[in-house]
C-alpha cells in the first residue's frame, strides 16, 4: 500500500492564492486552510470543495477543479487582480519532505 502524501499547508495556500489571483477571482481567506468565493468554500491542503447552500459533505476535487467551479459560476475576471512581476510566484515546488522534485 502507497504511503499517504503529506501535503504542506502553507505551501498548498500560497499555490492556491497564487492560482485564484491570476484567474481573476476575489476570494476571502478564512484561515491557514480555509478559502472563500462567495458561496464557495476550498481547503487547499486537503483539496476539499463546498458550497454554503448544500447539505452535502465536501468532496476532495482540488484546486484546478475549485477554479473551474469558480469560472462556471461567473466569479473569475480571467485576468489578474494585480499585476504580477515575480516571476516565482508562477513557479510551483514540491514541500521539502518531497526532495528532487520540482515543476517549472
Amino acid at each position: 500500500m502507497p504511503a499517504k502524501r503529506r501535503i504542506d499547508a502553507t505551501q498548498a495556500m500560497a499555490e492556491a492564492e497564487a492560482a485564484l489571483t491570476r484567474a481573476g477571482v476575489k476570494f476571502v481567506r478564512h484561515s491557514p486552510f480555509h478559502l472563500k468565493v462567495q458561496v464557495f468554500n476550498f481547503w487547499p491542503s486537503t483539496g476539499k470543495v463546498s458550497r454554503d447552500d448544500s447539505s452535502k459533505k465536501g468532496a476532495n476535487l482540488g484546486l484546478a477543479v475549485f477554479i473551474r467551479i469558480i469560472r462556471e459560476a461567473g466569479l473569475a475576471k480571467g485576468q489578474p487582480l494585480d499585476a504580477v512581476d515575480d516571476s516565482t510566484t508562477f513557479i510551483v515546488q514540491m514541500p521539502s519532505q518531497e526532495p528532487g522534485f520540482e515543476t517549472y
